[in-house]
Order: structure tokens, then sequence, then C-alpha cells
């Protein structure tokens, strides 16, 4: 049985709607009969229409185009129509118009052949044009008049005809209704499906694609449709999925490699893997719009306006009259700070199709990751005004006002985009937290200028905490900036990284800790995970100032890098250690110059190089503060908000060239790390396999570049392929320090063969960290503690920077008993671990046994900012306090061990120290009360045996 009608969510058919499919597997209506998983293997004759256009699905377009060419008789109309599609999917628009016309005297292929020709005409900007050819096809019958008439809702659509488009594509629903469109036409079903997506109808469209796969697997656009319809509800992840099947079956097919490049971004901004499919594609099709759009896109992630520009350009040169494009090109302008170019550009978009909200998304998208909110807000309102059922423009709209503090206006706009459209994911999400999770599991309070929001459970400790940061960070700032950013400043503390990711993306996992929209900052809490929180909220509040001061124009590099430098001028422990990352980076050439720094964030090839990224910008500032000077800093930040361009900033502001700015910034960074100098560092950033065997191949004799391949074969899992590689590199160099370093890493259990590496290296003048940490692993696997000792202490020699040595070490004490020696190494090694929690609390505990009372006050300061939830690290740190007669304070942490909702036994003790203190303060009352609660919980208490109150 099949379903008795498609309903669609449209004005003039509206039901409720159902949860939104979120893989081919979900959503199947189960009255239909089941089809096979796969369609049957081809047993297609050489020389033959089926072979032919086997070929054509798999992109074979070589053989395909020889074949086609060669039908004649009865199967020469379908070959013309099959010739017609993949010339246009190479970009041979010419020819593709000529056979598609051959076609189109067919009368079974007219349909398909005119629709060809209309795309032709369309991907070339002729958009009335492409309309009118179709317009005498919108009754024609059959698959070829379905095309034809999906074709033209799509055309009518992109030139703001919705109104005009929405009669057309229902007449291909209603093909379904009426059983035109049977259940095992394949094809049939795919145009149903995007004719539901068109007619903004997402629950319809899955089901329709799940009904066409259960058919047919292997058609290529098919699921480059439903990639597209899983792009658009926010689920790239299934997206990815139907690509890479799509390109498994058509590997040249250009217009999949592009759909593959937007799922790189959308996932995990992967500019440079975007890029190299983006190469691909235009290699396939020269006149891929869609490829120039993206590449446009990431250049503008760059702030790279002038590439932007050229990329547009070039796709205007195919198409002058694209949508995307010119939405590009507002956004460039608008970068830019070009106002009379934004409007402009805004104009032309809008006399192409004066219902083309999606401008303002697009826009917006570069808008946020340059900061600008508020100018995303008023865009938001401009694109419902243009299409009040854009529910992407409602939800952007409420998802912006949220991220600015406007928490009645972003609810109001958010409700509106969920009653027009329930399958988006992010505002259902972000609904849930605002509508159930934050009135259950929040409050609310007002501190000064700060608006913050605690979890309930964590509030009675945060509150003791959290805002005296806030205060002292924003007069320290305040002062410095001669500024005052606009208020109130939210703050808001998540106490699950779901609630947070959802705060602030809309979706439930984000890798990040903190996040500043200008006047609000969103972070996780202490209880979330284990993080120093003070370095958080000092670092995200620095953005407030850098983002307001330079009116949202700041690049993302300087103000990373700026409250980077803040958190450091604040706690000397408050920094990251990676130096010998950084200058790995400055030695081969790859961190940007100023100007272009922002693509060390962009372009960072995983999560560790974006970490770098961070320190990196944190050095140049700390170099700018040192040889310029706070107040050129500030400079700076005013220039941007004036709309200065970065390399005339840093011309105004530091009295250099950018050029010259960059050099000397390196020689400073070089100089400060010159304990490298002499040492081998081991560069873990490997080639593809395939791009190392392309420079192998033009350098046989190159050891180098057989050690290349040989790391890429490393980290692609083929040990035996590495090994070959390496071995060769060291017949041709024998003193070859990485090939050397590689072969001992892979050496795993022959401990003597890994030795004989490292000894080579250290013979060959290449000493240091790495080595000594290698030979420490080989001297713990053979259990020589004397070895293993000695490698540890000369690591440490050789970067003091690093913890792994003594983290080693620190084992060692520790298991033979050297107390002293344990603290003295806990003390090198906290610093270096902020946020390690169980490493500050081990370091004040032997501190306070110690009786070292002034570093364990030092030490006790530092640990709340890591384990301020924890009873045991306020009881240490108040008994430092006591015992260096600040009585007040060791109270104030004695009531916050309580406030940890502390284990009896701890509890007992925060009780009996309180009553001590009290009974120092001679307030006998407040003493004998504490006392009694100490020996109630917990009568075998010392300390409570040790209190004497008068």
């Amino acid at each position: 049985m099949r379903p008795n009608k498609l309903f669609l969510f449209l004005t003039c058919a509206t039901l409720a709607s159902l949860p939104f499919a979120s893989s081919p597997a979900d959503a199947q209506p189960a009255s239909r009969a089941p089809a096979p998983a796969t369609p049957p293997a081809s047993t297609a004759a050489p020389g033959t229409l089926a072979a032919a256009l086997e070929a054509v699905n798999t992109t074979d377009y070589a053989r395909a185009e020889k074949e086609l060419l060669a039908l004649r008789g009865t199967d020469q109309p379908a070959a013309q129509a099959a010739l017609a599609r993949i010339m246009l999917e190479q970009g041979r628009f010419p020819e593709a118009d000529k056979y598609a016309q051959q076609a189109a005297q067919n009368a079974a292929q007219r349909g398909y052949a005119v629709a060809i020709r209309a795309e032709v005409l369309f991907r070339s900007g002729k958009v009335a044009e492409a309309i009118r050819l179709l317009e005498p096809l919108k009754n024609e019958k059959g698959a070829g008049g379905r095309r034809a008439r999906l074709a033209l809702g799509e055309f009518l659509i992109a030139a703001g005809r919705r109104n005009d488009a929405e009669p057309v594509l229902m007449t291909i629903i209603q093909d379904y209704n009426d059983n035109s469109v049977g259940d095992r036409d394949a094809e049939g079903l795919a145009t149903v499906a995007r004719a539901a997506f068109y007619l903004r109808s997402p629950k319809d469209a899955n089901n329709a694609f799940n009904e066409s796969e259960r058919v047919d697997k292997k058609n290529v656009s098919t699921l480059l449709w439903r990639a597209e319809l899983f792009l658009d509800k926010y689920d790239p992840g299934h997206a990815e999925q139907v690509v890479k099947e799509a390109l498994a079956i058509g590997p040249k097919r250009a217009d999949a490699l592009v759909a593959m490049a937007r799922v790189k971004l959308e996932q995990t901004l992967d500019f440079d893997a975007a890029e190299k499919l983006i190469k691909d594609a235009l290699a396939v099709n020269p006149k891929h719009v869609g490829a120039f759009a993206v590449r446009a896109g990431i250049a503008l992630h760059d702030m790279d306006l002038t590439g932007a520009e050229q990329a547009i350009a070039a796709g205007m040169q195919v198409n002058p009259n694209d949508l995307e494009l010119w939405s590009l090109r507002a956004a460039t302008k608008f970068l830019g700070d070009d106002r009379p170019g934004y409007e402009a550009a805004k104009k032309e978009t809008f006399a192409r199709n004066k219902e083309y909200s999606k401008l303002y998304a697009i826009v917006g998208d570069y808008a946020e990751w340059e900061h600008r909110y508020d100018d995303i807000v008023t865009m938001m309102r401009e694109a419902t005004k243009i299409d009040p059922d854009d529910e992407k423009a409602w939800a952007q709209l409420g998802l912006t006002l949220l991220r600015s503090g406007d928490e009645t206006g972003g609810m109001d706009a958010l409700k509106k985009a969920w009653g027009k459209d329930h399958f988006n994911v992010r505002v259902f999400n972000t609904l849930n937290l605002y509508e159930q999770q934050i009135p259950n599991s929040y409050d609310n309070t007002q501190f000064g200028i700060f608006k913050v929001r605690y979890s309930k459970e964590e509030k009675p400790v945060l509150e003791r905490y959290v805002p005296r940061l806030l205060g002292e960070a924003w007069g320290s700032m305040k002062a410095r900036y001669g500024f005052v950013p606009t208020n109130p400043v939210g703050v808001e503390l998540y106490a699950t990284r779901e609630q947070f990711s959802v705060r602030t993306s809309g979706l439930p996992n984000i890798g990040i800790q903190g996040v500043c929209f200008g006047r609000v900052v969103a972070a996780m809490s202490p209880r979330s995970e284990p993080f120093n929180w003070g370095t958080v909220l000092w670092h995200e509040l620095g953005h407030v100032f850098a983002i307001q001061l330079s009116k949202n124009h700041v690049p993302r590099w300087f103000t990373e890098g700026l409250s980077e430098y803040e958190t450091i001028a604040r706690r000397p422990e408050w920094k990251r250690e990676l130096d010998p990352e950084l200058y790995l980076a400055i030695q081969r050439g790859t961190l940007p110059g100023a100007v272009d720094m922002n693509r060390a964030f962009t372009h960072a090839e995983g999560a560790s190089d974006v970490t770098v990224a961070y320190y990196a910008a944190s050095q140049m500032l700390v170099y700018t503060v040192e040889q310029y000077g706070m107040a050129s800093v500030v400079k700076a930040l005013k220039l941007w908000g004036e709309g200065v361009r970065t390399a005339d900033v840093i011309q105004r502001a530091f009295g250099v060239p950018a050029a010259t700015y960059d050099k000397a910034f390196r020689e400073w960074a070089v100089a400060r790390m010159s304990r490298y100098k002499n040492q081998f560092l081991f560069d873990d950033h490997p080639k593809s396999v395939d791009d190392a065997k392309a420079a192998l191949a033009k350098a046989p004799q190159d050891a180098s570049a057989h050690v290349e391949l040989g790391l890429a074969y490393a980290h692609a899992r083929k040990i035996d392929d590495a090994k070959q590689e390496l071995e060769s590199a060291l017949k041709i160099d024998k003193d070859h320090k990485k090939a050397h370093f590689l072969l001992a890493k892979l050496a795993k259990k022959e401990s003597d063969v890994a030795l004989a590496h490292l000894q080579a290296i250290q013979r060959a003048g290449g000493d240091g960290f790495y080595v000594q940490m290698a030979l420490a692993d080989i001297a713990e696997a053979k259990k020589d503690k004397a070895m293993y000792r000695n490698a540890l202490e000369s690591a440490y020699h050789y970067d003091p920077s690093q913890s792994e040595p003594l983290k080693g070490l620190y084992d060692l004490a520790h298991e033979e008993k050297r107390d002293a020696d344990e603290l003295d190494l806990l003390q090198k090694l906290a610093p270096l671990e902020q946020h390690d929690r169980k490493i500050w609390r081990m370091l004040l505990e032997k501190l306070v046994a110690a009786k070292r009372w002034e570093e364990a006050r030092a030490a006790g300061e530092s640990a709340i900012f890591v384990d301020v939830e924890h009873p045991l690290t306020h009881i240490a740190y108040a008994r430092a306090l006591s015992n260096l007669g600040d009585r007040t304070k060791a109270i104030f942490e004695l009531e916050s061990a309580l406030a940890c909702a502390a284990p009896p036994k701890e509890k007992a003790t925060a009780h009996a120290l309180l009553a001590a203190e009290y009974a120092a303060l001679k307030n006998v009352a407040e003493a004998r009360k504490h006392l009694a609660e100490a020996q109630r919980i917990d009568p075998d208490n010392a300390d409570a045996k040790a209190v004497k109150i008068p």
C-alpha cells in the first residue's frame, strides 16, 4: 500500500509536522512495500546504451563520450540527451546545447533535453531566457516533463517568483499523489523529493528520498540533492555520508566535489581540504560557479578581500547573475567597510531576485566571523521583511539577539522560526535550553555592571569568586585601555558542555571553553570539565574590550593574542607552553605575517595547530607591548574601529611597515627560544601520501623527501613502507636526524635498535629534549631507573618549559618516598599545568604539611582558579592563611569549603577550623557553634579536639 497523499507544509496544504529524519534510515513510510536495498549489478554489454550510461554515472567522461557518440538508431536520442548532460557537467556549454537540441527532436527525450538547454542558459546567467524556454512544457507529462517542471520551478524561485513556482512544483507532487510516479520509479521519487525541498517541506522531501534510494542507491544526482537537504537542516554529518557515496560512484563529478567542499567548511572549517576539492572540481568543470563561490568564501574567512573579489569575478564571467556570487560581493564590500559598494551589491542582487533574503544570511555568516553582531541583527530584520517565511532568517535573528543579551527578543524570534519550520535543530536545542533547562537549573544575579548566570548547584561557591575576578579584570582593563565598554555585560557559566555548546552554537558539542559575543560572555563552569576557569573568564572579558573598542573590526589573531596576553600579564602560570611548536613554525616558514595571521586559525590542520595559533598570537602581543607599549595597542584597536586595514594599522600604530614588524617579531621570538638552536626538534607535520610521493618523484635522491614519505606512511599506519623509505633516506644521508628519530619511534619493542638510532642523532650533534624523552621511554621499558632519571633530567635541562620530564621525575620521587624532591618537582610542575586540579591540590597540601606558609598562600591563590569546587583545596588554603595571620580570608575559605557540599569528614574539619578562627578573634558564640557542629559530624575529628575556646 502506498500513502494516500504526500502532504506539504505550505499555505495551501498545511499539517502538523513531525521530527525531521536524521538519516536515510529514518522516517520511512511503513505503508510502502520494501524494495531491494541495492539495484542489481550491471550486466550491460559493451557498446550498448546501458554501458554508456554507466560510464556517465561513474564520471568516466572520455569513455562515456566515445560510446555515446557511437550509438545510432533508436538509442541515439537518449545518447544525445546523455551527451548533453555530461557536457553540462564539464562546463562545455555550447556542446551541451548542441546535443540537447538534437535530442529534443525526439518526443521521449524532449522534456529532458529542453531542461538541459534551460540549465545551460541559467548557468550562463540567462534566467529569463531559461524560464521562457521551459514555460511551454509546464504541462508536459512523463519523466521528462517532470524534470522540465522541476527546472522551471527552481528557476522561477531564483528569479524571485516563488508564487509562480509553487503551482508548477505542486504538479510534481500531484504526480505522486495520483500514482503517476510509481513505487519503483527511483528517478520520479527523487524529482518529487526535490520539488518538496523547493516547496520548503523537508519531511516530505526526506520521505521521498528514502523511497527513491530503496529502489536505486547509485544515482549521483539524487545523493547530491539529498546532501543539500541535510546541509540546509544543519546536519553536515549525514550530508558528508551521502556525498561520500556520490563520490564513490562518480569521483569526477564537479558538483559532488563542490558539495564535499561545503561539507568540510560546515563541519570543521577545513579550508585547505575545501580548497583542494575546489581545485579538483574546476579541473573537471572550469565553469562551475559554485566552486568560485566556495573559493571566495574561503578568502573572506581569511579577510583576503582581494582574493575574494578575484574568485567572484571569475565566477561572474561564467554567470553574471548568480545570486550567491552577488551576495558574496556584498559580503566583501561589507567586510571592507565599503558602505556604498555594499549597498550597490545588495541592489544588484535584489534587482535579480527581490525575494532573495538569503543574501543577508550569506553576508551574516562572514559578519559573525568578524564579531559584527549588531550588524547581523539589522540584516536579519531586513531578511524577515523581504521574506516573512524565511525561517532561517528568523532563527539567525533569534540566536544573534540572544548573543547580544536580548533574551526576550531572541526567544520571540526563535519561536517564530520554530512555528515555520520544526526541523531546525539549532532552534529546537536553543528553545529547549531556554524554556526548560535554564529556568529549572540556573539562577541569574546582578553584580555591578555584570549580569551573571550560575548553575543553581554551583552558585553557592562560584558567587564567592567569580564577581571578584570580574571586578578586578574590569578595573584593570578599563584603566589600561582608557575605555569603558557598553554595559551591562552578561557572564554565563554552564554546568555541562552540551548546555554551553547549545548556548553558543545551537549544536550540542563544540570544542571550546568560552566565547565572547561583544556584550555577553559564555563559558563552561568549573564543574563541567577540569580547566582553569579564571583564565577563561579573564581571556573572554579581554575580548569585550578589544571587540568594542575596535567597533567589532579587530582581526581574530589580534584579539585572541591580546586576550592571551591579558591572562599572561595577570598570572604567570596562565600561559601556554608551546615554544617548540612555535619555533618550528617560524623555522619552516609556515607562520603567517601579521597581515595574513588569521590564516593560522582558519588553515590549521587540526586542534593542535589552532592551539599553536593562539600561542603565536599571544607572543606577538607580548612582543608588541614590550616593544611599542600598551598605548600603541589601544591605538591599533581604535584604528581598526575607523575602518583602517591591518597593514596600515601596523604602520600607523607601531610606526613600522608590516614586513618590518614581522621580521622583528621573528627575531625576538627566535632569540627568546635560542635554547632550541642546536637541538633536534621533531616536526610531526606530515604531507599526504600522494603529495609526499609526488615530491619524491621530483627529487628521488633527496633524503628528506624519502623521510617525508616515510612520515606520511607512518601516519597512514603503513609501517613497513615507512621503514623502507626511512632506510632509503639513510643510504643517501647516514646522519639524517629525522630519519633516525622516526626509525627509533617505529622500533617499538626493539629497544636496542631504537637506542642505536637515538645515539646516531647525538653523534650527529642533534641531542635535545625530544631525543632525551625518547631515551626515557626506552629506559622506562627496560626498567632502568638510573637511565630513566638521567634522561628525564637532561630533557628538563634542554627545555624547562615542558612538563613531561617533571611528571616522570615526580613519579620516581614518589615511588622512592623522597618527599622533599616531590615538593620541589611539584613547585616546578604546577605552573606548567594550569588546568590540572590534582597537581595544584597536591602542591598546596604538601606545602601546608611542610609549614611553608607563604608559598602555600601563593599556591592556594592559584589553586582556587583550577579547583574551586573541592573542599580540601579551600581547607588547605585556609590553613596557610590562618598561619600567616589572615583570619578573615581563612574564614572566607573555610566557608567556601562548606559551600562545596563537602563530605562529612571534610565538613567537620572545616567547622573545626572555623571554630579555631573565631576563637582567635574572641567570637566565642561562633566558635562554640562551629565546634559543636564539627563534633556532631565527626566526634573523633583531630582539628576539633585541638580547638581551645576561652
